[in-house]
């Protein structure tokens, strides 16, 4: 027997009577566990257990003492962790695959050239040009169609366009207006003794402006001062020019004239000047009465553009001057104009310095009448002499259908 263990208690409500087992216990308490040597034989004691296990029971008869409990048994050693496994090494990257080429088209070839338009229109551009191969540039597109009726073409839908179709010549686009000679009324007046000069524009307001002083007289004399001087690049618009109007206005470059209109022409409605070859005159919208000579007289180089005018009771309408010192091959276009009543040719022009005069839309309030005459100009200041008179192609550039005599 194990002297250091104690056998467990029982709980309280395991008892029983207080006879047997409290003289059992008693005993047990005085002899340590002796066994009594009277009335109870003991079984054999049952053998302790080893290593935490029960003892085993005593032998039948009276209840053997309980076993010792067993020591308790030695818990086991935590296993050691185990080690994680490797990590597995990454596959390597595939490579790229090589990037394709790819070949250029070929350039697709250019458009042939537009026609001419009929009757003056312009042959308008050609459509599309088809695209290369493979991505290669496209082609020209194909002959641009004529324009019809003067109207110019239409350009060709959007991409590549091909070449552009030739130009016709200038069609005539109709009659002239009815209505260009009705004349307006002026907004006061105001009296000119020295040239007004023109930088940049100038409105009068349709005023009525008069020389006066040195600028007073009405004659045909050569060399006399205007009433207004425009500088290259200068306009001069809603001006009336009454009586007397000296030498009307002189233009030193290209310049703009725009509702101008003479009630009595003195030596010249209006004068280009100037030296440049390229510079332009234009007189847009305005009329001349009482004109004995002419009523524009072109001096210097480049081009005379005469539009949306009236001229009445006049010796001519234009004139390229015959015997300056300097001469210059000179250009002059008239479209839109009204003639009432004519006195003399529209235009005179030196066909020996290559001079053109193109028309278009003239109504003549008469019968008939010369409308372009051509001279052998000279720088002697001799009288130039007439050539030929009519249109030629050349010189003298209109057809029948350009002109409309009315009486």
């Amino acid at each position: 027997m194990n002297p250091d263990r104690r056998e467990p208690q029982s709980p309280p409500q395991n008892r029983v009577t207080r006879g047997g087992r409290l003289v059992l216990l008693a005993l047990v308490a005085a002899g340590g566990w002796a066994c009594a040597a009277s009335d109870v034989d003991p079984g054999g004691m049952g053998s302790a257990g080893t290593d935490g296990t029960a003892g085993a029971a005593g032998t039948q008869g009276s209840a053997g003492t309980n076993g010792a409990a067993g020591s308790t048994g030695l818990a086991g050693s935590i296993g050691s962790v185990g080690t994680n496994g490797a990590a597995g090494t990454s596959g390597g990257a595939g490579t790229n695959g090589a990037a394709g080429t790819q070949a250029s088209g070929t350039t697709g070839g250019a458009g042939t050239t537009g026609v001419a338009g009929t009757n003056g229109g312009a042959g308008r551009g050609g459509t599309n040009g088809a695209a290369g191969s493979n991505g290669a540039a496209g082609r020209g597109g194909t002959n641009g169609a004529a324009g019809s009726n003067g109207a110019a073409g239409r350009g060709g839908s959007t991409g590549a366009a091909g070449s552009n179709g030739r130009g016709g010549s200038t069609g005539s686009g109709g009659g002239a207006s009815t209505n260009l000679c009705t004349w307006p009324t002026a907004n006061g007046s105001q009296s000119v003794s020295s040239t007004i000069s023109v930088t940049g524009s100038y409105d009068g307001g349709m005023k009525r402006f008069t020389g006066a002083g040195a600028l007073g007289g009405s004659g045909q004399e050569e060399g006399q001062d205007p009433l207004f001087e425009i500088e290259n690049g200068g306009t001069l618009q809603n001006v009336i020019i009454g009586s007397p109007a000296a030498d009307g206005v002189h233009c030193r470059g290209t310049c703009t004239l725009r509702n101008v209109w003479w009630e009595d022409v003195g030596e010249d409605a209006a004068t280009l000047q100037g030296s440049s070859s390229t510079q332009t005159m234009t007189i847009d919208t305005g009329g001349a009465k009482a004109a004995s000579d002419k009523i524009f007289q072109h001096n210097g180089p480049g081009t005379m553009i005469i539009k949306n005018f009236c001229a009445q009771d006049f010796g001519k309408l234009y004139r390229s001057c015959g015997n300056c010192s300097s001469q210059y091959t000179r250009h002059v276009e008239f479209d839109n104009i009204e003639v009432r009543p004519k006195l003399g040719p529209l235009a005179g022009v030196n066909a020996n310095y290559n001079d053109t005069a193109k028309f278009t839309r003239i109504l003549v309030r008469a019968s008939s009448g010369s409308i372009c005459d051509r001279y052998n100009g000279n720088s002697t200041g001799a009288e130039p002499t007439k050539i030929g008179s009519g249109a030629d192609g050349t010189n003298c550039i209109y057809t029948a259908s350009d002109i409309t005599f009315m009486p």
